[in-house]
């Protein structure tokens, strides 16, 4: 007989809610690694235990690595199944997490009938099943939340039970797509009814997801304009920010930015800004710069958006290419090992890998229809996609994995894919 795969064993895994004991563990832990160091406070605009008797989904904005656990105890105690990556199944330091916390795998960014599987056994055949979904699949690079995955309003209606927003702020702070090391301060959270079983059965999916979108739509830069919560910090507030700020607002100069200690700054022109504790970013003298980090990505959007009209527009580098071990968890917080190098290429078909694997020639192309984003799953170091349901990491030769986002999701909605960004965001 063959012996299993690690991902056959990852897809065969029994869904189930969480044992008592380890539902209390986990609220525990919650609330002392997360809840007492960033003093959350939690708004109940619905009291979580009038759903106690009742299926329920739980929609939240994915703002940090963190959200898990600001939902969880914000439940007040409920058995809560989250769904999350497949991929970090095979991380070794998340493997008891997620076997005791009873976690659904999703493929991101493609349809994966195994979540659907998980989901209806938990909410159709487990007495009061609650499953958590984050409907934009990522954690937010920006700090605000980027439009929801396609089929997210198919499958609310699909299951027609109570939906739970939990609306997370302040949490991208905590631990921004930048940096991996946590940045304790002031997150809060606010808990709504978004949708009951008859206004499901009444909408259209698309209704549902224009619905979804709207209210779980944050931004934490904009909600700590009037607050001005500090953060604690004390290796640098912009180290590594040029992995998202990666074009020069004032000369224009892409991959020439820099983002140590509590500065950015352009290595060509000298333009640049400070980033303090509360995250508003102050222009040097004699520089210019956007209001604050959200704009400024936003803008490399807008640019990006213009460059791939051009239908000679191509996007190459060296890359290392990255897998999972078939049979081994993967150790270290690595998220898949290196097999091989090349050039990964983007134009109007697709994304093209020409190089090596194991040592021997390799290509594999993606088309462009088949390739709404890629991820970043820890920090904007590198990024993943799946080609024919296999997962690969690409590790750019520059901190550019942004501008790999960027590109392939402005190629796809270019040529009318259906996940478009937001309705009122102004592209000009």
């Amino acid at each position: 007989m063959k012996k299993k795969t690690l991902n056959d064993r990852i897809r065969a895994l029994k869904i189930k809610k969480m044992h008592p004991v380890m539902n209390g563990v986990f609220d525990i832990l919650a609330k002392i690694l997360y809840y007492n160091q960033c003093k959350v406070d939690v708004t109940y605009h619905v009291d979580p235990n009038k759903y106690r008797d009742k299926p329920v989904i739980v929609v939240a904005n994915h703002a940090s690595r963190m959200d898990y656990a600001f939902v969880k105890y914000a439940m007040k105690g409920r058995s809560v199944n989250f769904v999350a990556a497949e991929n970090e199944f095979h991380r070794s330091h998340l493997q008891l997490v997620f076997k005791l916390g009873k976690v659904i795998p999703k493929k991101n960014f493609v349809p994966d009938l195994k979540t659907i599987k998980g989901m209806t056994e938990i909410l159709r055949h487990q007495k009061n099943g609650c499953v958590c979904i984050f409907p934009c699949g990522m954690s937010t690079a920006s700090g605000a939340q980027q439009p929801s995955m396609l089929g997210s309003g198919k499958m609310l209606k699909r299951f027609g039970v109570h939906v739970l927003c939990v609306n997370i702020h302040g949490g991208y702070f905590v631990s921004p797509k930048f940096d991996v090391k946590e940045r304790y301060g002031k997150v809060e959270v606010e808990i709504s009814e978004l949708f009951n079983p008859e206004q499901l059965a009444e909408l259209d999916e698309t209704t549902i997801n224009q619905k979804l979108d709207e209210a779980l739509f944050t931004d934490d830069y904009e909600w700590n304009k009037t607050r001005q919560h500090s953060y604690k910090c004390k290796w640098g507030y912009a180290k590594n920010l040029h992995q998202l700020l990666y074009k020069c607002p004032a000369c224009g100069e892409e991959m020439q930015m820099l983002g140590e200690g509590n500065t950015i700054k352009c290595l060509k022109c000298g333009n640049g800004a400070t980033l303090d504790d509360k995250y508003n970013l102050v222009a040097l003298p004699g520089s210019t710069v956007p209001e604050n980090p959200r704009v400024w990505f936003d803008n490399e959007r807008r640019d990006m958006h213009k460059k791939v009209q051009d239908p000679n527009f191509v996007l190459e580098e060296h890359v290392q290419i990255g897998v999972m071990h078939p049979y081994k968890y993967m150790k270290n917080k690595k998220v898949a090992h290196i097999v091989g190098d090349g050039t990964l290429r983007l134009d109007h078909t697709g994304v093209t890998y020409t190089g090596t694997r194991d040592g021997s020639p390799w290509q594999v192309h993606i088309p462009r229809e088949a390739i709404v984003t890629i991820c970043l799953p820890v920090d904007a170091s590198f990024f993943y996609t799946y080609a024919s349901g296999e997962f690969l990491q690409f590790v750019p030769d520059t901190a550019s994995s942004l501008r790999w986002l960027f590109a392939v999701e402005e190629m796809y909605r270019t040529h009318g894919g259906l996940w478009q960004n937001y309705p009122w965001f102004n592209y000009d």
